[in-house]
């Protein structure tokens, strides 16, 4: 007789739930399919030669601090052109001893959950917001609750209201996430006065500032607003940075920048998790950035990324319907499409463009407040210039058809 291994979960593991983007990492192995869906760098931007270059050099320099393990916080080295990457980009001071570095920027939300959030603690996100944060908080126990944005980023008249009433009966939040570079799902940059006012509501009901900024350097216009970090005078800031989206993910180095106090906690939940990050990557990372080499391709991937964007973006313009909004991101890799409410709700309209062999991730699962049922999020990084034409021209062909049908259903009400 087989264990019935439901027996022996814990009442946490009911918590945990799987990602709707990673469901459809299988898609993007399928070849017949056009993806949409996976918020993945470009695989034709991967540098291949100059890491392999670099990997050798670094094992025929010294194999000890690439093969051995390292320190829980992260590489010194590393940490401290981390901390000069920040106080040169305005991330306030900043000293190796701020930092740890982390499996990806993932893992910073995980092990900030496990120190910061209590079963049944409101958290406060953006409405829509980053999935894979909705599930790091949710794993161990906190309720996601989402803030309305507008195109400069969570509203805070709304963000006020909500914590009176949340307070008003007894559950007064303690944490604010968000994503405010280029956002996951929506593309929205929050505006520099917008993050002055957040920061204010932060210090008068005192919550903390969880602050991912994994698209930052993926500028395609203009500039981006300081950042949390940098307006930051109480110690109320988390930043969370990665390699992942400017260098390689496959590396899994990100960090994770805060108080001492708080790096203090944050490293001992580290060491029961994975002892450290890996060492490879760790100097891999160094050395890259060390030499200049991260921030060359950076400025070479905001080129290609652009065309990308721009394509995806006069390929909408020309083939979706008038009465289909999408916005025009300032960088990153996401446009936020909205569908009239006399579309089919997006979880059904995906599976007409699967149909179709074209894949987009549907709205819901970026929702905490049971939002996003005419929304989805339309990943322009990894497709070619080809496949984004032909897939939104495809999807275009689909929407028209919806529109005909529905119109010729209206006429025959009247």
């Amino acid at each position: 007789m087989n264990i019935e291994w439901h027996h022996f979960f814990s009442t946490g593991a009911s918590s945990i739930t799987g990602s709707q983007i990673r469901q459809f990492f299988a898609l993007t192995e399928r070849p017949e399919v056009i993806s949409f869906a996976g918020g993945f760098p470009g695989n034709e931007f991967f540098p291949q030669e100059d890491i392999s270059q670099a990997l050798s050099e670094m094992i025929m320099e010294d194999s000890r601090q690439s093969l051995q393990y390292s320190p829980t916080e992260g590489s010194y080295e590393l940490r401290i052109l981390l901390a000069q990457k920040m106080n040169r980009e305005g991330g306030g001071y900043c000293e190796a001893g701020n930092l740890v570095v982390t499996d990806g920027s993932q893992q910073g939300l995980d092990l900030l959950s496990r120190i910061l959030i209590n079963p049944g603690d409101p958290v406060l996100v953006e409405e829509p917001a980053y999935i894979g944060g909705i599930s790091a908080f949710k794993s161990y126990g906190g309720q996601p609750v989402g803030i309305e944005m507008d195109q400069e980023g969570v509203i805070p008249a709304k963000m006020e209201k909500t914590i009176i009433k949340l307070a008003e009966k007894g559950r007064k939040p303690r944490l604010f996430y968000t994503v405010p570079n280029f956002q996951n799902p929506t593309g929205i940059t929050t505006g520099f006065k917008r993050r002055y006012e957040i920061l204010a509501l932060a210090s008068r009901y005192n919550l903390v500032i969880i602050e991912d900024n994994p698209y930052g350097d993926l500028c395609y216009d203009g500039e981006v607003p300081i950042n949390y970090k940098a307006l930051d005078r109480e110690e109320r800031v988390v930043y969370l940075g990665s390699y992942s989206k400017v260098l390689i993910p496959g590396i899994r180095i990100g960090w994770l920048a805060g108080s001492r106090q708080l790096i203090e906690k944050v490293t001992l939940a580290k060491q029961s998790a994975d002892l450290c990050s890996s060492s490879l990557g760790q100097q891999l990372a160094y050395k890259l950035t060390r030499d200049g080499y991260v921030e060359k391709h950076t400025k070479k991937l905001n080129c290609l990324y652009r065309e990308k964007r721009d394509t995806m973006f006069a390929a909408m313009e020309k083939y979706f319907p008038a009465n289909i909004c999408f916005n025009k991101p300032g960088g990153g890799f996401f446009i936020w499409v909205n569908f009239p409410a006399y579309y089919p709700a997006s979880k059904e309209l995906l599976d007409l463009a699967l149909q179709k062999n074209v894949a987009f991730v549907h709205g819901e699962g970026f929702s905490s407040n049971g939002g996003g049922k005419y929304s989805a999020r339309f990943s322009f990084s990894q497709p070619c210039l080809e496949e984004i034409t032909a897939g939104i021209k495809t999807l275009g062909e689909l929407f028209q058809e919806i529109e005909s049908a529905w119109m010729a259903k209206t006429a025959n009400c009247r």
